[in-house]
């Protein structure tokens, strides 16, 4: 075992494929030992990680049913799993990741006397408290819990909204390894072959409809645009009846999910990234930005967006991205037009995406700013504070 403090980081499950961000801040502290601790498994092969503490494991049928009481009834996770490995990994800290993973979880607080620490990311905080149920353990996670992580400012106001004190948040901005997105060189292809990538799950907060009839707009005037989307949801069906109508038929590829060395080959065929995301009709939203901003950014593509939640603050609006109201179909395509009429922009929009990332995303740097929120709540436990 490290000598460093050990933290755990409750995620359910561990991993949803598009979590490569709580991955990396597994990976990344340098302070502390990070310690995963879930109710269930997925994609290990994808993210590889140890140690990892998966409950579900070897629950028979009695152990179900009071899983399936206290998670629904009482609205929190059974407690003994965590205290038998949180007293044999020594945590000194517990970080969950998701608000719904915070609320389940903050009775361990009083069980571990450890402080417990909470991450929101989008629709923890946006969707889910429209319903009572989970307005009712927000009441609770935000009495009890110690501190509250924002990716942004969007995000940390949306908490106050919702009833988090203000005073407990605190803003860590999602960061990625820069040294795995190299910024790629000045493109050589002809100058009427332009490729659009969308990277993301295909949710209505991702906002793909209205970026496919952008683009339909385009194509008489730029036969050249081609679009690839890199993703897979519960639109999918939609969206591939829209991209076989006459307008777009040919113009629009469906790659599907895919691992991060197939995404970087993405982003490096790519011309610009397209990030049209909306405030779902149910709420759901980014909450903060999405992390492919981040990626694209890194690697030196111009970006087309909206102005979405955290996505101003990401990008550095008129010089890295040209961002547009969201659901506004006219301003996201003289937003894309803007930017295949003006190729001569790209390499320098690339450059200053990729400053700003260096600047104030990259996954060490952030690592270091989470580690001492975890100071400061470890610190002021010790002093009898929360």
């Amino acid at each position: 075992m490290s000598d460093r403090p050990s933290v755990a980081h409750l995620v359910t499950p561990y991993l949803f494929l598009t979590g490569s961000w709580i991955h990396s801040q597994l990976l990344h502290n340098p302070s502390y030992r990070s310690v995963v601790m879930t109710q269930a498994s997925e994609n290990r092969e994808v993210f590889p990680f140890q140690p990892v503490h998966d409950f579900s494991a070897g629950r028979g049928i009695p152990g179900r049913a009071r899983f399936a009481f206290e998670k629904y009834l009482l609205g929190r996770f059974p407690a003994g799993p965590y205290i038998e490995a949180a007293r044999r990994e020594g945590i000194v800290l517990v970080h969950a990741h998701q608000g719904w993973e915070g609320a389940r979880t903050v009775h361990l607080r009083r069980a571990l006397g450890v402080p417990h620490i909470t991450s929101f990311y989008g629709r923890d905080a946006s969707m889910l408290p429209r319903r009572r149920y989970w307005r009712a353990l927000y009441k609770r996670l935000f009495a009890e819990g110690d501190l509250f992580i924002a990716e942004g400012s969007h995000m940390a106001r949306t908490l106050v909204g919702i009833g988090c004190p203000p005073e407990r948040v605190r803003v860590v901005h999602l960061g990625v390894d820069l040294d795995r997105i190299p910024i790629r060189p000045p493109r050589s292809r002809a100058a009427a072959e332009f490729v659009g990538l969308i990277a993301a799950s295909f949710r209505e907060k991702k906002g793909i409809p209205v970026a496919l009839e952008a683009v339909a707009r385009l194509l008489p005037r730029w036969p050249g645009l081609r679009l690839r989307l890199v993703g897979d949801g519960p639109l999918r069906e939609e969206i591939e009846a829209r991209v076989r109508r006459p307008d777009l038929a040919g113009r629009v590829e469906i790659a599907g999910y895919c691992d991060f060395p197939s995404y970087l080959r993405e982003l490096e065929r790519a011309d610009f990234l397209l990030a049209p995301s909306i405030t779902a009709s149910d709420g759901d939203c980014e909450g903060g930005a999405p992390v492919c901003l981040l990626d694209a950014q890194a690697a030196g593509l111009p970006i087309v967006a909206t102005m979405h939640c955290d996505i101003p603050e990401v990008t550095l609006p008129g010089r890295s991205a040209l961002l547009s109201p969201e659901r506004d179909v006219d301003a996201l395509a003289a937003n894309i037009e803007e930017l295949l009429a003006h190729p001569g922009r790209w390499e320098a929009m690339g450059r200053e995406g990729r400053a700003h990332v260096e600047a104030e995303y990259d996954v060490a740097r952030q690592a270091v700013r989470m580690a001492e929120v975890y100071d400061e709540a470890i610190s002021a436990t010790a002093g009898g504070g929360r």
